[in-house]
């Protein structure tokens, strides 16, 4: 039953539990894509059908991958099928728990908003930035919650992309590009408000006809 619930796996060659990145990055480019894909739709569709549904799959795998056991989760899952003729990637398990844990918050506003059918620029500001931070993983290797949890700890081990070991001695160019992902961030958060202002009377329509 431990085996079952369980976060991350042990391997003889390290003392701390890891995460298959390849795995990790697979799952979150595939949940960009859906994700982007069901955004497309209420704009081109006028339905919210598909977008609650990927809503709806987003917040499951993050509940399975806290509660239960990544290995489990169904896009992780589809992920480790089309990596799985690549060599593993290990990661430490602790940053990636940090990461997805801010991912099941997100998920759960997101649920609130579902449940009571409420369409605002707060959820849309929030599919937004998972969608972000979906891209970021899946396209650079970039773990944002990854890179916090770092911030926030004295050392670790075997962080994605051996961004722990390069902060040390590209502190400089490492903190830059934080800033830079940040302001890009805050652009792009700008940005969905006005276009939110622009087609809020198009949402409007689709929530009534849906």
């Amino acid at each position: 039953m431990s085996l079952f619930f369980n976060f991350g796996e042990k391997i003889p060659e390290f003392d701390f539990k890891v995460i298959n990145e390849r795995e990790a990055r697979a799952s979150a480019g595939i949940m960009f894509l859906l994700g982007t894909l069901s955004l497309f739709s209420v704009f081109t569709l006028r339905t919210l059908i598909w977008a609650e549904f990927f809503s709806i799959t987003f917040i499951l795998e993050f509940i399975v991958r806290m509660f239960i056991n990544p290995k489990y989760a169904p896009y992780m899952l589809l992920g480790s099928f089309f990596v799985i003729n690549q060599k593993p990637e290990w990661v430490q398990a602790k940053p990636k728990k940090f990461a997805w844990f801010l991912g099941l918050i997100l998920g759960t506003i997101m649920t609130y908003y579902i449940i009571f059918d409420v369409i605002s620029l707060v959820r849309l500001s929030i599919c937004f930035v998972c969608l972000s931070l979906l891209f970021l993983e899946s396209a650079f290797g970039i773990c944002l919650g990854c890179l916090l949890y770092h911030q926030l700890q004295i050392k670790l081990k075997r962080c994605p992309g051996g961004v722990c070991e390069l902060e040390t001695e590209k502190k400089p160019m490492f903190k830059k590009a934080i800033t830079l992902s940040f302001f890009v961030l805050t652009f792009l958060l700008i940005y969905l408000s006005l276009e939110y202002v622009k087609y809020s009377d198009i949402i409007n329509v689709i929530i009534i006809d849906g």
